[in-house]
């Protein structure tokens, strides 16, 4: 076991080859899944309004996509030609994962814009925020 975590090819190659069947695996169930009807729900004043929320695959899909994505930062972080770039990459990956939480398990993708924006206009604040302290300090992303 500890030539493979000495061998430079094995570490990258096995991430790689996840990711691949990962990739596999949900085009395999997003062409054969079925399409799930719409429940209806009552609207204001009896109105019958459709409300689309993700269904038991798209929550699948959504978990498939997850775990690659964090096979990938786990590759990442063991090849050693990408250490000038690595925070930045394991920063996009992690804003990834977060923005593919945020829009399916928080609803944010199904529920109002007004959310979405509320939502996004204060993470955007935060990250503000984050970066003139950092450089109030002295400190750097990298």
């Amino acid at each position: 076991m500890k030539a493979f975590f000495e061998n430079p090819a094995l570490l990258i190659g096995a991430p790689l080859l996840v990711v691949g069947l990962v990739g596999a695996a949900l085009m395999f169930l997003t062409a054969f899944a079925p399409a799930l009807p719409a429940p209806e729900a009552a609207g204001v004043g009896g109105v019958r309004v459709a409300h689309r929320g993700p269904g038991p695959a798209e929550y699948v899909n959504i978990g498939l996509a997850l775990a690659a994505i964090t096979a990938l930062e786990v590759a990442v972080y063991y090849v050693t030609a990408l250490e000038a770039i690595l925070a930045p990459i394991l920063i996009l990956l992690a804003a990834s994962k977060f923005l593919l939480v945020a829009l399916w398990f928080m609803h944010l993708k199904f529920d109002n814009r007004i959310f979405a924006t509320l939502f996004a206009g204060g993470f955007v604040l935060v990250v503000a925020i984050m970066m003139v302290v950092l450089a109030t300090l002295g400190a750097s992303l990298t």
